[in-house]
């Protein structure tokens, strides 16, 4: 029997090969009745590879075909053909008994037992002019809510400025809040069993991204009171510290550089005493390093409370699919084992295979079920050490856990492997080489470099910075004032990030950046990637 997806409970009972037997039966049917038929890229894909689908029955045979993997460009160059769309035919659009014919079929094979027998109901009524009108609005109401995408997340900034969207459906929406509250349960089990209640507090920033919602949705469904706040945007973080002492809260969900350093440094200024003990830490957006970790527990012990904190894992694109730790440093759990699966991959010569678990790679991932914006072998861009597939012995679930996730940074490492150039930056994901080349379409701009540092070089965990230096066009007639603040416009709406500009001149800017080897783009931060 596959379900649609685990609870809790399922995930402690079932062991790994059940729910990978589930995971495949799931992904021949997604590809075979959800992707193949209603996905317009993929499905072009297929026929260009002269694939047939019906021959793809587990994720490895992805690689058996050689299909290609999705790099972001490739995405952001064809946003509405991600979109899950039933209508949609290769040529004119599908007759709606075709329709209805191939989701019954889907829901058959993936286990949907109650949909397929409304919805096989409704079309017989349907058919045989029994009650005809009501069936027909019944069915057209269901398939909208299975497919209409009806909001969206923001994944990285475009080239020309405009985030791009992945889209949900309602039926997305469902899967997600059914998903994210296990987070908070994994992460809260040892307090829950000494009889400490969940009252955790939302740090994320307020903004369409998966961050806040997901764990927005997921604290409102398993914690006994919660704090939806918005990462010191609504409310200074003085005040949301000043919120937490005051109703006890004991759980902090943010990115780790908010929390270290501006959430615990206002905590030990304002020199407060939290009143609960124990305390839970979960961090997501970003790796939290053994340093920041180590700030961060420092911060709140001056405040009374011992935490623990442990990581969770998702992105936009993986959109309804979480992972995380049960302990420190424990390895992160696919929670989601039956709507997103991961694996990993090497590139030799320009070719891509499958790596095994223990040996790490490029970390890509494959929708298993949803509908909105759907992606299969989609590389993400970030870098797993190593994988390991056991029964873990603190929370006793069995299967794969995610060691040592980072972002991959370097310039070069990203136009090779991702097809664009693009690095975070305080939490945003920024694509270095469009923002340089929309700077340089300023009229007042004649050369520019752009330099990634922190605010203190000797700190390689204190916070980013984007400095943009910046040499003008002779025939300027508008003071340095004005221009600094028109870069500083153009790169917040590029790239969510406000950055210090400096204005030079084009000698002192040409010498800085390297001379005749003009270094564009640099990046200052101390690599800490390796870190353990």
């Amino acid at each position: 029997m596959t379900k649609t997806t685990l609870t809790f409970e399922d995930l402690k009972s079932y062991g790994w090969k059940e729910v990978v037997e589930m995971q495949e039966r799931k992904f021949r049917a997604f590809i075979r009745y959800q992707v193949y038929p209603n996905h317009p890229y993929y499905r072009r894909l297929f026929k260009e590879h002269e694939v047939d689908p019906w021959s793809i029955k587990k994720i490895e045979d992805w690689g058996k075909y050689q299909l290609p993997l999705t790099k972001k460009v490739e995405y952001r160059e064809n946003i509405r053909d991600f979109v899950l769309n039933p209508k949609l035919a290769d040529e004119g659009e599908k007759e709606p008994a075709q329709i209805i014919k191939n989701q019954l079929a889907y829901y058959k094979e993936i286990g949907h037992k109650e949909f397929r027998k409304k919805l096989l109901r409704k079309a017989l009524k349907y058919k045989f002019g029994i009650g005809k009108s009501e069936a027909e609005k019944w069915i057209e109401h269901h398939l909208k809510w299975f497919f209409l995408p009806v909001q969206f997340w923001f994944s990285s900034g475009r080239g020309t400025g405009i985030p791009t969207p992945v889209f949900l459906s309602k039926y997305d929406w469902e899967l997600m809040r059914k998903t994210a509250p296990k987070i908070g349960v994994l992460a809260y089990e040892d307090l829950i069993k000494q009889g400490i209640p969940p009252r955790p507090m939302n740090l994320f920033p307020y903004a369409p991204h998966l961050g806040f919602w997901g764990v927005n949705e997921g604290l409102y469904e398993f914690a006994d009171f919660v704090y939806r706040t918005a990462a010191g945007a609504s409310l200074t973080t003085e005040n949301l510290i000043k919120i937490a002492e005051t109703f006890k809260a004991n759980g902090f969900a943010g990115m780790p550089n908010y929390i270290r350093n501006r959430f615990c440094r206002e905590l030990v200024r304002l020199n407060v005493k939290l009143p609960e003990k124990k305390g839970i830490v979960l961090s997501a957006g970003e790796k939290a390093y053994r340093r920041v970790k180590k700030d961060i527990k420092e911060a709140f012990a001056h405040a009374g409370m011992e935490v623990k904190i442990v990581e969770g894992y998702s992105a936009s694109e993986v959109k309804i699919g979480f992972a995380a730790e049960c302990a420190e440093n424990g390895g992160l759990h696919n929670i989601s084992p039956l709507l997103v699966a991961y694996r990993t991959v090497k590139f030799t010569d320009g070719e891509w295979e499958f790596t095994s678990p223990e040996e790490g790679g490029h970390i890509v991932i494959f929708h298993l079920d949803g509908t909105g914006t759907v992606f299969e072998g989609y590389l993400m861009g970030d870098y797993v050490e190593k994988i390991e597939i056991d029964k873990c012995g603190e929370c006793g679930i069995e299967g794969p856990r995610l060691y040592g996730i980072s972002r991959s940074s370097e310039i070069e490492t990203q136009l090779k492997i991702m097809g664009i150039a693009e690095t975070k930056i305080k939490g945003s994901t920024v694509n270095l080489t469009a923002l340089r080349e929309t700077l340089l379409q300023l009229p007042e701009i004649f050369e520019c470099q752009i330099v990634i540092t922190k605010e203190n070089p000797n700190d390689p965990y204190s916070m980013d910075v984007l400095k943009i230096y910046a040499a003008l066009a002779s025939d300027v007639t508008v003071d340095t004032a004005e221009i600094i603040r028109k870069i500083t416009h153009v790169t917040k709406t590029e790239t969510e990030v406000t950055p210090k500009v400096e204005i030079l001149g084009l000698e002192e800017l040409i010498e800085r950046a390297g001379g005749m080897k003009f270094r564009e783009i640099v990046d200052l931060r101390p690599n800490v990637q390796s870190e353990k």
